[in-house]
């Protein structure tokens, strides 16, 4: 039986360079450790409902987030619940009404243009996000209902709480680029990124300082 000596030296090469790549993501997955951000205005008052995405310089750092709710964006007491909601590229979001009034929840920004039209009490609708950006939500019923739809370019992602601090767990070693979005924002996300290496020993906590727009008619978005 003939064998190709080149083929066969391309094929063991291939199988050596797989088994190294998964050797080197479970070592570094080893040392993963958390790390924590603090957003504020220019003022230091903290910022609620600001979203911290890391993006690794080399893709094989990522790891997605272990433990995740169900992304669901509810309609109560007629307004969307949570105000911004954080999700990766590719995610099914569903919207369940649990108003004993129906709603008709739309989105015309350009990431994610979409229509529910009227559906009622404990009925719910999805909608697949799948591509990276901002998505602002209304409802065609009822104008002061707003939320936000952030879709992120990474699967490492997460929201201030009202202190305006977030812990993102099991952080590989490695360099990041680390983006903040908050809907009040003065700027884009490019100003305010950094670049940070993460050791296993983690990183001292991140600190954002961005200045806002005065705030707007919750009705409307630029988004």
């Amino acid at each position: 039986m003939y064998i190709n000596i080149k083929d066969y030296k391309i094929s063991i090469m291939r199988v050596v360079l797989s088994l190294l790549a998964t050797f080197l993501q479970i070592y570094s997955q080893a040392f993963a450790a958390p790390i924590s951000a603090q957003v504020t205005d220019e003022d230091g008052n903290p910022l609620e409902f600001a979203v911290i995405t890391l993006v690794g310089e080399n893709p094989t750092l990522e790891t997605k987030n272990a433990v995740m709710p169900p992304p669901i964006m509810t309609q109560q007491n007629i307004q969307f619940s949570p105000f911004v909601l954080p999700v990766a590229v590719g995610t099914t979001v569903s919207f369940p009404n649990k108003d004993n009034i129906r709603h008709h929840v739309y989105s015309f920004s350009k990431v994610k243009r979409f229509e529910l039209e009227l559906y009622g009490e404990d009925e719910e609708k999805s909608v697949v996000f799948d591509k990276e950006g901002v998505v602002a939500l209304g409802c065609n019923i009822h104008d002061n209902m707003l939320a936000y739809i952030y879709v992120a370019r990474s699967h490492q992602f997460g929201t201030t709480n009202d202190l305006g601090s977030i812990e993102i767990a099991n952080v590989n070693p490695g360099v990041y680029f680390v983006y903040v979005w908050h809907p009040r924002m003065s700027g884009d996300e490019e100003e305010y990124k950094r670049q940070i290496t993460v050791t296993d020993q983690g990183l001292d906590q991140i600190q954002f300082r961005i200045p806002l727009k005065r705030e707007r008619n919750r009705s409307r978005s630029k988004y």
